[in-house]
């Protein structure tokens, strides 16, 4: 009689794709929806050129991809240049040696560093559209946090939330209410037009993220295993962790940190719209330089106006300046700079997956089917009613129309008309719901080149990130329908700054 031992099965656990997987996944079943009859049709460029649309082929779901890194090739390059930037300021040791000292500074009172991090960056995306420019300091901060006894999720719903309630609650951004206002063609309408009641909004949807992010960061830092990557933990120890026996914090080091500081504040610097102010110094200055001294600069355009291709040269400059002080040979900047930039690279193509869905949603024209789809019934609601519908029409199409800018030129010509008819004035209202959804599902969506960048920085996958974030997310949803139904039952008007 033969000793017959069962064999251990293995147990099956569902695993979710990668990114490339997941948004080559969305990208064809949108292909397939064209097949179907009335899902396309005619659209309507920027330059009021009339295309055909029609059904996408099995060719297009690879060509996508390479449209999408077309479209975003000013994001790409600045991307490719910040690794590069990064690259070389690793090397020196000086980031290790800096955050080291940083944290220890600031033993017991670590968790501070949350909300510091979060206001800035709800600043930045308030006031500016901040988003992709945090991809810049994933390597940063997660380094920080966890020497701090966080996990990776706290440093990313840091970032992540931080510049994402800025822009949900958006009371300046150019991308969403400045967009938004000019495609609506409501007279009277105006990127002041509510802004009492977005204000109040960016205060409640900010101080609420940072409450649960704080939360969740102690919950942690107490008990590890509460982490979701609790099982990895080792693994993004020795990925991110800075060094225990850290460098010496010499003064070239503290030079070249002084130089990077220095570079991401030019950049917010830089990115913010003067102009919008009243300030006009930074133009002054331009035509100055151009006329007297062309030397310098001839091809550049006013700080405040600068986008991501003069924010790549800036970082560039810096490279070869935090090189100078670290000087080891032009091979090894060069070295240095290439292997950054490689580092970076899977970032970069998915940002081009993402902006793929988009070319596909415009070309076959399911984008405008859809708007008008959806947006035809709900002229007949009430006030209160149509802000909340409008709020759940944006959260659909801002899935498969991630783009802000985008989404605002294709929806709000057809929708702020229909707005004014239900109640004159609520076009402002309904730039506030939509800045609320598109904002949201720009956190949640795998069709968002933001999320999805950032966890791939962070080795995160979108299970792990959704298993962490989900109850604020749930949490902002429901804040936001609140602020909106209240938003509706105060006095509107054009021109009018509540809502």
């Amino acid at each position: 009689m033969s000793d017959l031992k069962p064999k251990n099965k293995k147990k099956f656990k569902f695993k979710l794709p990668t990114a490339f997987t997941i948004l080559l996944g969305i990208t064809l079943l949108i292909i397939i929806i064209s097949w179907i009859p009335n899902t396309t049709g005619p659209w309507t460029d920027s330059n009021n050129e009339v295309h055909k649309g029609g059904a996408a082929g099995i060719f297009d779901l690879f060509l996508a991809p390479m449209y999408g890194f077309r479209d975003k090739v000013d994001v790409i390059v600045f991307i490719l240049v910040l690794g590069g930037f990064l690259g070389i300021v690793i090397e020196s040791k000086a980031l290790d040696a800096g955050i080291g000292r940083l944290v220890a500074k600031m033993k017991g009172r670590e968790v501070w560093i949350i909300p510091i991090i979060m206001v800035l960056f709800s600043i930045g995306g308030t006031v500016y559209g901040m988003g992709e420019e945090t991809i810049a300091l994933y390597p940063v901060i997660i380094p920080v946090l966890l020497a701090a006894g966080f996990d990776v999720l706290t440093a990313i719903m840091t970032i992540l939330l931080g510049a994402g309630l800025g822009v949900i609650g958006s009371t300046l951004n150019p991308f969403v209410v400045q967009i938004a206002v000019d495609n609506a063609g409501v007279e009277g309408l105006t990127s002041s037009t509510g802004i009492v009641w977005r204000i109040v909004s960016w205060v409640l949807l900010t101080a609420g993220g940072i409450s649960f992010v704080m939360w969740y960061a102690l919950r942690v830092r107490r008990d590890p295993t509460k982490s979701p990557l609790f099982s990895r933990k080792d693994f993004y120890e020795g990925e991110f962790a800075i060094a225990e026996n850290l460098p010496e914090y010499t003064k070239k080091r503290k030079a070249i940190m002084g130089l990077f500081t220095i570079t991401f504040i030019l950049m917010i610097f830089s990115l913010i719209a003067w102009s919008q102010f009243g300030v006009s110094a930074f133009d002054s200055m331009t035509n100055w330089v151009s006329e007297h001294a062309p030397w310098i600069a001839n091809f550049y355009v006013p700080l405040g106006k600068w986008y991501f291709l003069e924010i790549a040269a800036l970082f560039f400059i810096a490279s070869i300046v935090i090189a100078a002080f670290d000087w080891k040979g032009e091979e090894k900047l060069v070295n240095g700079f290439v292997r950054g930039s490689a580092d970076i690279l899977s970032v970069c193509l998915i940002i081009a997956f993402a902006a793929g869905i988009g070319y596909i949603m415009q070309n076959t024209g399911m984008q405008t089917k859809l708007v008008n789809g959806l947006s035809s019934p709900m002229s007949g609601l009430g006030t209160t009613g149509f802000i909340i519908v409008a709020f759940l029409f944006f959260l659909i199409i801002s899935f498969v129309i991630p783009s802000t800018s985008g989404f605002a030129t294709a929806v709000f010509p057809i929708l702020g008309p229909v707005a004014n008819s239900v109640t004159s004035g609520l076009a402002s209202g309904t730039i506030t719901a939509f800045s609320f959804a598109n904002g949201i599902i720009n956190l949640v969506s795998p069709t968002s080149a933001i999320l999805m960048a950032a966890l791939s920085i962070s080795k995160v996958s979108y299970d792990k990130f959704l298993k962490a974030a989900w109850p604020v997310i749930v949490g902002i949803v429901g804040l936001a329908i609140i602020l909106l139904a209240t938003g509706s039952l105060l006095p509107i008007s054009n021109g009018g700054v509540w809502f």
